[in-house]
């Protein structure tokens, strides 16, 4: 019994031995060296040796002081074209603010087309970035949203505040409450009292800007919202939520 057990057990690493074993081993990869120099008196100044910067990845620059547009973000035709593909965050704020500045103080283009496919995210981020496409429009600029995918809770006021809103056919919206994630601990009923304050602030924010930017009314909106309500693009359209169908 014990040999039977022994074999077994040996057969066991042998079979998983022989599981790790590469069949054909790859070839190697030679190594490719990108020479870059950066001067000692002002680290912002590179220069690549001469054939080689095509190879050099725009995430190995060293940060411009005269601005540039983030990694999502590019120009072409006049136009800048941005991207949110993501769960809303501050880095998406970030992202736009630095795309906004740099348009606005280094280059005469207006024209901003905005990429959307987001299921939401932080409620504050969703709110910021709504304030800061609201702010662009005050000051000359064109804003047209493009949604595909899901547009959906944060991402709905980015949306909505646009010069132009289209949809892709196929895109689902959804509109639900703000939901406080609270880490476990000891609270008191002033600390309750003020967390229903700052729910019902954010709310009154979110359906604001739907509001605006909608044939809908406050109550509506409020119904809506309370019992999770996701709807078509051709509803939105119905609603004022989106300009055209593309």
């Amino acid at each position: 019994m014990v040999k039977k057990i022994f074999l077994f057990l040996a057969m066991g690493i042998f079979f998983v031995s022989c599981a790790t074993l590469p069949t054909t081993p790859s070839p190697a990869q030679a190594p490719q060296e990108i020479v870059v120099k950066v001067e000692a008196t002002d680290p912002t100044k590179l220069t690549v040796e001469e054939g080689q910067k095509e190879r050099v990845n725009k995430s190995m620059e060293v940060a411009n002081p005269e601005g540039r547009l983030s990694q999502l973000s590019f120009i072409a035709n006049d136009k800048a074209f941005v991207k949110i593909f993501s769960g809303l965050s501050v880095a998406d704020v970030t992202r736009l603010w630095n795309d906004l500045v740099v348009l606005e103080n280094n280059t005469a283009i207006r024209d901003v087309n905005l990429f959307i496919n987001s299921p939401g995210g932080d409620a504050f981020s969703g709110l910021a970035l709504a304030d800061q496409i609201e702010r662009a429009r005050r000051k000359g600029f064109k804003v047209t949203a493009h949604a595909s995918g899901i547009i959906a809770s944060a991402a709905v006021p980015v949306f909505a505040v646009c010069d132009v809103r289209l949809a892709a056919p196929g895109t689902i919206f959804m509109v639900h409450e703000a939901a406080l994630w609270k880490w476990p601990g000891r609270e008191t009923a002033s600390d309750i009292r003020s967390q229903n304050d700052l729910m019902y602030l954010l709310r009154d924010r979110y359906i604001g800007k739907l509001v605006d930017n909608s044939k809908l009314e406050k109550t509506k909106w409020e119904e809506l919202e309370k019992k999770t309500t996701w709807f078509s693009a051709d509803k939105a359209m119905d609603w004022g939520l989106v300009d055209n169908i593309e």
